[in-house]
């Protein structure tokens, strides 16, 4: 037995002292088989392959890479809590999980709930309470920055008056708020519909020429103009001034550099993806659907929508995705947006809608955005 006890002591110390020795040294999730058909078990290791966590952690344990904390929950006994390198477990009480889901490390603070007062704040990568559970609700941060909802109340989706045993409980009311990674509110009561598409890494403070056909602006506290890029106005504009006159130019080699290295085609009805290169993908779809299809598309036509999407991870498992995913492994929007174009088939005088549709997707690169994906 003590011998045992020697034995866990030693490998915890020795995880320790790596971790202090390299303490911004990512760790990767691995999966272990488990007795049932479809039960997995995870652990973490090093970048030299070592094991640093043991595959104790259960199916809720979304973080695909360790930075610092993670939220995580065991695999046995589904015990909950924020894990540290040091081995050190914090928050077992106050794990924040939305739609069956914990939140990742970003920008080396991760959400958690008070569960009694169902308000949530900001661990730093320490554990440590660094912006206290007062909001109803939180974005992660992203370049320095997070949206709070705060003053809100309880309502259920369907209109029920029982907000415990409604299928569905939404936020109303409130004021939103933009925080720093002190908890200083840099501007409050922003308009909510004109925040959804915001490029955070944008910032400029007291822009003396901003492009507002690309961009939104708003006051803050201290009377500072704080200028974003709206991804969607951005893109729109793209695919008005660059995409659409490079297929309408005749000349297919000018749409190749506007698509991504790997696209993803499908049909009507469908019989599941076919995968392309972008060279490959225009040479087959060209002159048959992109060119007929957007020679004369208006961008604000009534057939013609633009909506923000989610990039789907078990279609696009090519390691060239990986770099537009979180370290829980969703999509990372809020630096790579992706936005559907639809277009619905209508009559020639525009009168009955027929059922069919085309959807042509793009994502925003560190190129700018690239066509990777039509689905007809």
């Amino acid at each position: 037995m003590k011998l045992l006890l020697f034995a866990a002591a030693l490998l915890l110390n020795t995880t320790i002292a790596a971790a202090q020795q390299k303490p911004d040294e990512v760790w990767t999730k691995f999966e272990k088989k488990q007795r049932g058909e479809h039960e997995y078990s995870y652990g973490y290791k090093d970048a030299a392959g070592r094991i640093r966590v043991p595959a104790r952690l259960g199916g809720f344990t979304s973080a695909q890479k360790f930075r610092h904390i993670i939220a995580v929950s065991e695999y046995k006994t589904m015990q909950q809590y924020y894990l540290l390198k040091n081995g050190r477990q914090v928050g077992r009480d106050s794990v924040y999980m939305f739609d069956y889901t914990f939140d990742c490390e970003s920008e080396g603070k991760i959400l958690f709930r008070d569960q009694v007062k169902n308000r949530v704040g900001f661990l730093d990568s320490q554990g440590r309470a660094i912006i206290p559970a007062v909001y109803n609700y939180a974005t992660p941060f992203r370049n320095g920055l997070a949206l709070a909802l705060i003053g809100a109340r309880r309502e259920c989706w369907g209109g029920e008056e029982d907000t415990v045993q409604c299928e569905h409980l939404g936020w109303v009311g409130g004021r939103t708020v933009l925080l720093n990674e002190r908890n200083q509110v840099q501007a409050d009561s922003l308009p909510r519909r004109q925040l959804d598409d915001l490029n955070w890494y944008s910032l400029q403070i007291n822009a003396l020429a901003a492009d507002t056909a690309i961009t939104r602006t708003f006051r803050a506290v201290n009377g500072d103009r704080y200028t974003f890029v709206d991804y969607k106005k951005e893109f729109t504009g793209w695919l008005d001034q660059v995409f659409l006159p490079a297929v309408r130019s005749g000349e297919a080699s000018q749409v190749v550099p506007l698509c991504y290295a790997d696209l993803a085609a499908s049909g009507k009805p469908f019989r599941g993806w076919e995968y392309f290169k972008g060279a490959a993908f225009v040479q087959k779809f060209y002159r048959p659907l992109l060119r007929p299809k957007l020679q004369d598309l208006r961008v604000d036509a009534r057939n013609v929508a633009v909506f923000s999407e989610s990039l789907n991870t078990l279609t696009f498992t090519s390691p060239r995705f990986q770099d537009f995913l979180t370290d829980c492994g969703a999509h990372f929007e809020a630096k790579y947006p992706a936005f559907s174009v639809v277009i619905t088939e209508v009559d020639a005088v525009g009168q009955k809608q027929y059922d069919h549709q085309t959807h042509l997707t793009f994502i925003r690169t560190a190129e700018g955005y690239r066509l990777f994906m039509v689905s007809v």
